[in-house]
């Protein structure tokens, strides 16, 4: 789908949504809350009352729908009667990525931040992290988060600086002003690849027509994110608690398939274009990101039976992708099965002792 398709689509959605929702940008809110929301019924209620616990006036929230069968699209319907800058946006269902991308067409805040159905806001972190962008100008402010379980509560956590010290945070407290592409080297994580955790200035999406990758199903955070890097001018790390990530049993990763692991290798692509368009320390930070999340799709083929026995649909796949990269940069074992694939996972898979 082009953009003038994207944007038809668009155009037909905002003809189905509940709330008040203008394009004046004499009135544009400062922040952009997006929410895409599939079957989600237990968690949404608590996600927004997170997010209003903030206490932020000059905010929109937006709830893109994609096409829920439950009872989540009603259930937001009645927080956008009592909260007149909710949206909520009803399209066919077409995946989380698209609903992203509706989010964005649709957002007028100045930073835009995506925060996940079944996901919560540590309480006063938003306020302090639209605070800490405007005060520097920031393309990009980076805060930490925590996995909790499924029946966490907001209420359990704060946002204080010491209090973030023991999710990754750096010890002295400080706020830590860089480039994107200083980020890239010093601030990504190989096992990383959210698109929450974020607020984003929303002039470089948009000018920079980033998008996530329609119809990408796995690593599509990773992909969305890394281009914003690239061209963030301005990336700033905050020391304080903002995001708490539940650990969902029904995610995309605990239903793995091979379309999925297939999509994701569109992702990997997306970053193989802008490593081959980077040098230096960027380069082999984006490389190392690259063989990581192919070494993720590895495991799944090796310890995955059913995905083992459709492994030939993704080997060519995979050394296309090696093919992309600085040879010099792929670790050994990536190597090994640049030559011999499908020996390499079948020995891998003969000799794990833990399938699924």
């Amino acid at each position: 789908m082009n953009d003038y398709q994207l944007q038809d689509v668009v155009d037909h959605q905002l003809q189905d949504v509940v709330g008040h929702h203008t394009n004046d940008n004499n009135d544009s809110p400062t922040l952009s809350v997006i929410i895409p929301l599939y079957n989600c019924q237990r968690f949404i209620c608590q996600c927004l009352d997170s997010i209003y616990a903030q206490g932020m006036e000059d905010c929109e929230v937006i709830v893109v729908d994609d096409g829920s069968t439950d009872n989540s699209r009603d259930l937001v319907a009645g927080y956008a009667v009592a909260h007149t800058n909710l949206v909520l946006i009803n399209q066919e269902n077409s995946g989380v990525a698209m609903a992203r991308n509706t989010g964005i067409e649709c957002a007028r805040g100045k930073y835009i931040t995506f925060v996940d159905a079944d996901d919560l806001l540590v309480g006063g972190s938003l306020r302090r992290l639209v605070d800490i962008a405007m005060s520097y100008d920031a393309d990009m402010v980076k805060a930490w988060h925590k996995k909790v379980s499924e029946d966490a509560m907001a209420e359990e956590y704060e946002c204080l600086d010491d209090a973030a010290e023991g999710y990754g945070c750096y010890a002295d407290g400080a706020v830590r002003v860089m480039s994107g592409h200083e980020a890239i080297v010093k601030e990504t994580k190989l096992d990383e690849g959210y698109c929450w955790g974020y607020i984003i200035r929303s002039s470089v999406i948009k000018a920079y027509a980033i998008r996530f990758p329609e119809g990408v199903m796995f690593m599509e955070d990773w992909a969305f994110i890394t281009q914003v890097m690239v061209h963030a001018q301005c990336f700033v790390v905050a020391p304080l608690l903002y995001y708490l990530y539940r650990d969902n049993a029904s995610s995309c990763v605990a239903n793995m398939t091979m379309g999925k692991l297939l999509s994701g290798c569109r992702s990997i692509d997306t970053v193989c274009r802008l490593a081959s368009e980077t040098n230096g320390e960027v380069r082999v930070r984006l490389t190392e990101n690259i063989c990581f999340n192919i070494n993720i799709i590895l495991w799944f083929v090796i310890h995955y039976s059913r995905i083992f026995a459709e492994r030939k649909a993704i080997m060519y796949t995979l050394k296309s992708l090696l093919k992309m990269v600085d040879a010099s940069l792929v670790p050994a074992r990536l190597k090994v099965f640049n030559l011999v694939p499908n020996l390499y996972v079948m020995a891998l898979h003969a000799a794990t002792k833990r399938k699924y």
